[in-house]
């Protein structure tokens, strides 16, 4: 136990030191009294004795360091000595120390911030059990129940494979009904994705096949919200879109598939007798390998699948099956392929965070320039090179420190807008949150950052050379020629830098402006459309029919409502509702050449509202009703794909959604349906009366002059009033829905764009403070100069050429950098090469006019001082 006295001492040592040093004190007296004594006993008179006491006994320092050292704790005395100096020092000079930890806070904040989104996104598990072996299949929202009977048993390195798509139900609650996503999922759903029910159970085998009871397992979130986490919520019977079904199992919190958004889990219904079981595909296959599956292993069962659909179906070129066959890992399907943009964006706050330190470091060089005197009166009394060296280091790890310190409060009250700015859908952004983490990074970024800002004086210290960085004599000329040099090259560096972030800012703002000018084929501005939906089981098609009738008449009298229809899918914002389509008198478009087309109805009026132009023909009218005959109004893209030059008015073709055959009547030009900068696809529009009467979802599309929004509570109450059965589900404003098609560029806009100013007022501090260092270093040989003669305006513009020297120098290697560096950022582009000359010569012109202004300031003070004021004051 001989090491836990030790420990206490050593404890004590640190936290009770006064106690020890009394008692040393206390020995050293009793040793001078002891001598004192013996001299007295041997005839010497008091004073005597005293003297001779102390001078056989020696200095008493010696020994008070010697019992110091014994103690083992120097080193952490000195440390704290270093500490109590170097916070003394910063606070001395407080404007010098708040601008270098506000300067390093942005760098460290930003990373931060990047850094736990990266590890939220990319590296924190999922929450399903070993998430890197479940996988999605090819040709999402597009197989069909019959298909995946027919494939599940092929593939050897799949443990188990699920089927499931998405759906909305209304839950009928106190407050009203609400409109509740869900996930609607073959019984191998959970297996696939190895997790277990808190409560209860999940699905087995038989819940998705006829005759099965109706069952629901709740997510932990509605079942928290809903049945405020009643634990006997089991048995309990619920209503889903009029329809009761028995809660069996309550899921684990944190768990969500595909999205968080869904709140319930529904098992399929693969009913060989219903026609959905062999009709349009709708679902998405997903797997679990089986543990060391090969990549090659998986490839074969793929070709195996694709060779089982071939053998059994006959697929249009379109949306062929056995064709490119792959599978995506859970990550990347769920989240997106987010890693480009998010190392994007980390490394260019990983060059924000380097500016910062190149910056400091050049104030800190400064700083300990002007320590002359100081370094030099502690070298005369004893401190060797380390000892001061460690003295500087200490001083900029505190600085670090601190700036940690805000930079992880920057972080934490900047979250949300980063995330909000990410391109995510929001129910993947509650997921994404600040943890432990985000405080480890911020310290390990303080200390690193403290000790790169340090390095350039250490060298300087360590190497023994006091005079090199100007620990000499300040005036002698030699002192401050080597960190003068330094200041530069940190300058050269930090311009650089900014020029590559300033280069991909530009990029992104052109690509933006190149996809604000997309024609899209409708007009957004002013429109908002709310998803609602009436229960299917508890309404009939009439009532259907005429709910969606009178509310399309009361939201157009709403005041400041131009006019309403109703969709079937929002455009840009919804895919999916496609069929082949035969066309009469076309044998090249029959089989696997049968070309596909969207299904898009609405009400007459629609194509007004949304904007959209008409090349030829009519659009509907209110006489298309079910009793007439079939028509349809058809995109550019479809006429001219089908029938050429020819005019496609009157021709008639027959549509995979059972319409039989429809008459064209109009031709509307091209619209942005599915995606911004795609091809467009065939688009076959259909009167609403005739393809959806009696359906029970709609969504509600209506024109509001002012903010759209505004309307919005209106309508949600004119849905209520009108039955209190229906429930309003998403609620989007076409600008919204435009701009998340443009997310991911606007958001690396914005963020660079944050980052390249942030570089540019970075770049332009470092410019001024190395000129201004350089000036009020060459004060007095300014004012001879001045005495003797010299003109003002030539002496301002030496002071230019050498401030604007690493300017320029680093304006031509940043350009060169942003050039070698083009692919970095080339597939976020549009219509806008990576080496685009504009953006160089913006982001070229931006710092060297920065710069310039940057060295002139300086300039000007020093070509219009007093010679006088300038020598006295030397």
């Amino acid at each position: 136990m001989r090491w836990l006295g030790d420990l206490l001492f050593r404890l004590k040592a640190l936290f009770r030191r006064e106690e020890l040093e009394g008692g040393l004190d206390e020995e050293i007296r009793f040793h001078l009294e002891m001598e004192e004594q013996k001299l007295r006993d041997e005839g010497m008179n008091a004073t005597e004795a005293h003297r001779i006491a102390r001078v056989r006994f020696g200095g008493e320092d010696r020994y008070r360091e010697r019992a110091r050292e014994s103690w083992g704790v120097g080193v952490l005395t000195e440390l704290g000595s270093d500490v109590r100096f170097a916070t003394r020092r910063l606070l001395e000079h407080p404007t010098f120390s708040l601008l270098a930890v506000l300067t390093l806070a942005l760098g460290i904040g930003g990373t931060v911030a990047l850094a736990s989104v990266v590890q939220a996104l990319m590296i924190r598990p999922l929450p399903v059990a070993d998430a890197e072996r479940v996988v999605t299949f090819w040709s999402e929202y597009n197989w069909r129940g019959e298909e995946f009977d027919h494939v599940r048993e092929i593939p050897e390195s799949f443990e188990e494979i699920a089927a499931y798509s998405i759906d909305s139900y209304t839950l009928r609650a106190d407050a009203g009904s609400s409109l509740v996503l869900a996930t609607v999922a073959s019984a191998e759903l959970f297996d696939v994705m190895g997790v277990r029910p808190l409560l209860g159970r999940g699905f087995r085998a038989g819940d998705d096949r006829p005759g099965a009871e109706r069952i629901v397992v709740l997510g932990h979130s509605l079942w928290r919200q809903e049945f405020g986490a009643d634990p006997d919520v089991l048995g309990r019977r619920v209503a889903l879109s009029g329809e009761p079904h028995t809660v069996v199992g309550v899921m684990p919190e944190g768990f969500y598939f595909p999205t968080p958004e869904t709140g319930l889990f529904v098992p399929l219904d693969l009913d060989p007798a219903d026609p959905a079981y062999a009709g349009n595909g709708w679902l998405v296959l997903t797997g679990r390998l089986r543990a060391g599956a090969t990549d090659a292993a998986v490839q074969r069962d793929l070709e195996r699948i694709t060779t089982a659909l071939g053998a059994r179906y006959d697929y249009p070129t379109e949306w062929d099956k056995t064709r490119g066959a792959y599978v995506t890992p859970l990550r990347e399907y769920l989240f997106g392929d987010l890693r480009p943009a998010l190392l994007l964006l980390l490394g260019a706050v990983g060059v924000l965070l380097l500016m910062a330190c190149v910056n400091v470091a050049a104030l800190i060089l400064t700083k300990t320039v002007d320590r002359t005197r100081e370094m030099s009166v502690r070298a005369a009394l004893g401190a060797g090179r380390a000892r001061l060296a460690r003295q500087v280091l200490t001083e900029s790890v505190i600085l670090g420190l601190a700036a940690g310190a805000v930079g992880v409060l920057l972080a934490v009250a900047a979250f949300d807008l980063l995330v909000a700015s990410l391109p995510l859908r929001d129910a993947f952004r509650e997921t994404v949150t600040l943890d432990w983490t985000a405080l480890l990074t911020g310290v390990l970024l303080s200390v690193v950052s403290g000790s790169l800002i340090a390095l350039a004086p250490m060298r300087s210290l360590l190497s023994g050379d006091l005079s090199s960085f100007g620990f000499g004599d300040r005036n002698s000329g030699r002192g401050g020629v080597q960190a003068s040099r330094m200041q530069r090259t940190l300058v050269f560096a930090e311009v650089l830098l900014a020029v590559v972030m300033v280069t991909g800012a530009a990029l992104l703002v052109r690509t933006v402006g190149e996809l604000r000018a997309l024609e899209l084929g409708f007009e957004p501005e002013g429109l908002v459309a709310l998803d609602i939906l009436l229960p299917e089981e508890q309404t009939t098609e009439v009532e259907r029919a005429a709910y969606f009738t009178e509310l399309l008449v009361r939201a157009e009298a709403l005041p400041g409502v131009s006019g309403a229809t109703l969709l079937n899918r929002l455009p840009l914002a919804d895919g999916g509702m496609q069929a082949s389509v035969t066309i009469p008198g076309h044998p090249d478009l029959q089989g696997a050449d049968r070309p596909t087309a969207l299904f898009r109805p609405l009400t007459p009026g629609g194509f007004e509202l949304l904007g959209m132009r008409l090349v030829e023909g009519r659009t509907f009218e209110a006489t298309d009703t079910r009793d007439a005959p079939p028509v349809a109004v058809v995109n550019e893209t479809f006429a001219r794909r089908v029938w050429g030059d020819e005019i496609a008015i009157g021709r008639t073709y027959r549509s995979g959604f059972a319409l039989g055959d429809v008459l064209i009547v109009g031709v509307v030009a091209d619209m942005a349906v599915t995606d911004l900068t795609g091809a467009p696809p065939m688009v076959g529009y259909y009167p609403w009366d005739q393809a959806l009467r009696g359906e029970a979802f709609g969504i509600l599309t209506i024109r509001a002059s002012g903010n759209p929004t505004e309307i919005v509570p209106a309508l949600r109450g004119l849905v209520q009033e009108l039955d209190g059965r229906a429930a309003v589900g998403r609620v989007q404003t076409m600008d919204n829905v435009v701009d998340a098609e443009m997310a991911e560029p606007l958001r690396l806009r914005f963020f660079l764009g944050v980052f390249a100013v942030l570089g540019l007022v970075l770049g332009t501090v470092g410019v001024y403070g190395v000129v201004s260092y350089s000036v009020e270093r060459r004060r007095a040989e300014f004012g001879i100069r001045m005495a003797l003669g010299a003109e003002p305006a030539r002496l301002m513009g030496t002071i230019l050429k050498q401030g604007m020297l690493p300017v320029v120098l680093g304006v031509v290697g940043g350009t060169a950098c942003a050039l070698l560096a083009s692919g970095v950022v080339a597939r976020f582009l549009f219509e806008v090469e990576p080496t685009d000359p504009g953006s160089l010569m913006v982001a070229a012109a931006a710092l060297l006019v920065a710069g310039g202004v940057a060295a002139l300031l300086p300039a000007l003070r020093a070509s219009s001082a007093d010679p006088a004021s300038a020598l006295r004051s030397d």
